[in-house]
């Protein structure tokens, strides 16, 4: 009897789901393209319960014959493609013919359907794979299916869906992507029955971005259009100052295919590089158009890759779009170090370049051989853009002194550039072992450093203060001791800090979805909230950081980043939440600090049970012997 035999078709296609229904933002996926091929310009999208119990999208798209709706629930059926040949010129979202099989292999199906001028409709009930009925119907031209109990007959599936609001806001990141990908069709998203987003389908971009993420973010928005052939690039990018901590709003639109790719991703980064700090990220619409023939959709089966014929054209059309629409506008000059003009730099940097034999390759570049750049090199260096990457080069170059100062307590410790010490005493120590821990009551302070460091003087010791790292210190201990007396006396609204004039704030489709699921968890973390509007919310009350405020917005943006990036679990995350609020209150290297605020931050310092490290490891406090300056000054031999 042979060990091999074919499996039953309900099993086949129940495991072959698991590759294209991954959870209900899949369905979803794959429904309203199955939409947009079909010329819908309205679509309706409802959800109960985060996808899991309903999802119903309804459209007024072409609609199906009887015969072609019987035949759409089969395996490898589809009215896009006949031959592998086709995929070159494929001009529809589908083409693969697993996803209606896929969807109902896992669920519960109702459909209506019917074509513009027939007499009536056609409807059919499947239920785990299983025809149940069909039959004429009356019902609107278009499309309307229904899918209920996503996974019922899969637990092993099941059990790994997270919790309704996460799910709830992965459908609508989805749903959010595809209408920007398509300003000419209307969305409209409901959950429990509750409105999350509508566009307006007017065919402009800008009004798409305007009804999802909110007045604020429309308005700072540069639009692009570039082509460097084969490549033609439309969209919008924003300005520095609405970046993100996360990359939740950067869409990469591949001829309408909403893809995830490094390349494009890597291009943009590398645009912004000098405009964002570490840790932030820009917002970007970018839609490619690409002949078929130079890309391959048949990468995954959610047709969420794609492969470009080559990375380093497409890397290269992208950068130099995005940094030129960037710099195009007067509000960001084109400027060097030490305030040298753009255009003195590229001069100079042009006479650099003619006078040596090896011209500096682009990012995602080549060189075909020494001394000789490849054509496209060449040709490049006479856009705008080819010599804005040229002055941040020479930039970097000249300045070697530049680092990252958006969180200064992540920089390297304050040390002499004099000879390395030899000898026994350590040079530099950090100040943590218990005989230490009250120098700072008797240090005597003598001055201010680069206006980052405070230096102090101990005895035979000299001490160096981070100003950034030592506040940061001092708020992120007093929020978490307040956010624990909240959860003590299971009073949310105590050791909030109340907003004298409530701050009303415009959020996207998507953050507000999240705040709506998620705002017992941020009235946790001391939060008063309420919509007020459908893009707008009202913040009467923030966590309270006692004598060193928190931005309202700031803390709000940072709470809401992390909350849609991992729900917070344990006690961990809340400390982590803290952390990052700490950090971007907390003053900066270079602000200046009068005589009474060090004094209170020495005197805030002192009260913490460990000054010395920050909340993530990194020193506060600096010490350096005096036997160590007197070796470096040769005093001691």
């Amino acid at each position: 009897m042979p060990r091999i035999k074919p499996l039953d078709l309900q099993t086949a296609n129940s495991i072959a789901a698991g590759e294209v229904v991954e959870r209900p933002a899949s369905v979803v996926k794959e429904l309203v393209e199955n939409s947009l091929d079909a010329g819908a310009d309205t679509i309706h999208i409802t959800i109960r319960q985060g996808g899991v119990r309903q999802i119903k999208v309804s459209d007024n798209g072409c609609g199906m014959s009887a015969e072609d709706t019987l035949l759409a629930f089969g395996r490898h059926t589809t009215s896009k493609l006949r031959l592998i040949e086709d995929l070159d010129h494929l001009t529809t979202m589908g083409f693969r013919g697993e996803a209606l099989a896929s969807i109902a292999a896992v669920s519960q199906v109702n459909l209506q359907t019917r074509e513009p001028g027939a007499d009536q409709g056609f409807a059919l009930k499947i239920n785990g794979g299983t025809l149940e009925d069909s039959g004429p119907a009356g019902c609107p031209d278009g499309t309307v299916i229904n899918i209920e109990n996503l996974f019922f007959n899969v637990p092993a599936r099941f059990k790994f869906l997270r919790k309704d609001a996460t799910e709830a806001g992965v459908i609508t990141d989805i749903v959010t992507r595809l209408a920007l990908a398509r300003p000419d069709v209307s969305f409209r998203l409901l959950h429990n029955d509750q409105e999350i987003l509508h566009t307006p389908g007017n065919h402009d971009l800008s009004s798409t971005i305007y009804a999802l993420f909110g007045r604020d973010i429309a308005k700072a928005c540069l639009s692009i259009k570039a082509e460097q052939p084969p490549v033609l690039i439309v969209g919008q990018v924003g300005r520095p100052e609405i970046a993100r901590g996360s990359r939740s709003q950067q869409i990469f639109l591949v001829n309408g295919r909403v893809i995830r790719s490094r390349v494009l991703t890597a291009a943009l980064d590398e645009a912004y590089k000098t405009l964002l700090m570490k840790g932030r990220f820009a917002f970007a619409v970018l839609a490619l158009q690409i002949p078929m023939h130079l890309i391959d959709v048949n990468v995954h089966p959610q047709k969420m890759e794609v492969r470009f014929w080559n990375d380093q054209e497409v890397f290269r059309a992208v950068y130099h779009a995005v940094r030129q629409a960037l710099f195009s506008e007067a509000t960001l000059p084109e400027t060097g170090p030490s305030g040298v003009s753009a255009e003195e730099l590229t001069k100079d940097q042009a006479r650099t370049s003619s006078a040596t034999s090896e011209p500096a390759s682009e990012p995602g570049g080549t060189q075909t051989g020494r001394g000789r750049p490849d054509h496209d090199q060449m040709s490049l260096r006479h856009e705008p853009a080819a010599r804005q990457l040229e002055l941040d080069r020479a930039a970097l170059s000249r300045d070697k002194r530049c680092r990252d100062e958006s969180c200064p307590a992540q920089q390297q410790e304050v040390s002499l550039p004099l000879a390395e010490p030899t000898g026994t005493p350590a040079a530099e120590s950090s100040v943590n072992d218990p005989a230490t821990i009250n120098i700072l009551s008797s240090a005597r302070y003598i001055g201010h450093l680069f206006h980052t460091y405070l230096l102090l003087e101990y005895q035979d010791d000299f001490l160096l203060i981070d100003q950034h790292a030592a506040h940061e210190k001092i708020l992120f201990e007093e929020l978490v001791r307040r956010h624990q007396a909240r959860l003590k006396s299971g009073d949310l609204t105590a050791s909030s800090q109340q907003l004298l004039v409530p701050l009303q704030l415009g959020v996207s489709a998507a953050e507000m979805q999240w705040i709506r699921q998620e705002q017992p968890a941020l009235e946790t973390l001391g939060f008063d909230l309420e919509p007020f509007g459908d893009r707008v919310i009202l913040i009467r009350a923030i966590p309270d950081g006692g004598r060193h405020n928190l931005q309202p917005e700031q803390a709000f943006r940072v709470a809401l980043d992390q909350l849609m990036d991992a729900p917070m679990e344990g006690e961990d995350s809340v400390s982590e939440l803290f952390y990052t609020m700490a950090c971007k209150a907390a003053v900066k290297a270079h602000d200046h600090l009068d005589a009474a605020e060090i004094e209170t931050l020495l005197a805030d310092l002192q009260t913490l049970d460990n000054p010395y490290q920050c909340p993530h490891g990194r020193p506060v406090v600096v010490r350096i012997s005096r036997y160590e300056l007197e070796k470096r000054f040769r005093r001691i031999v």
